[in-house]
């Protein structure tokens, strides 16, 4: 890969949006930069090269009640 999309991948990877699939930025690179990347290389580039992480929440429970758990972190002793 060029020293250009490394670059450009490096700065949409820091920015708050980031990718949420490696897969994603296989797409952005062939959107973007017109670049056809295998999944393989480009998990490899971003994963280990480039150590970042995609930007994907943790799931989360649709009965949980934020008030709860906003008064549990409160309350709760840390060490």
């Amino acid at each position: 890969m060029p020293e250009v999309a490394i670059a450009a991948l490096k700065e949409e990877l820091k920015t708050e949006k980031g990718f949420s699939s490696y897969g994603a930025i296989v797409e952005w690179l062939k959107k973007e930069l017109q670049l056809d990347v295998e999944y393989a290389t480009v998990y490899a580039l971003v994963r280990y090269q480039l150590g970042a992480k995609l930007k994907v929440p943790r799931p989360k429970s649709y009965k949980q009640d934020d008030k709860l758990v906003s008064e549990f972190k409160k309350n709760s002793v840390s060490f």
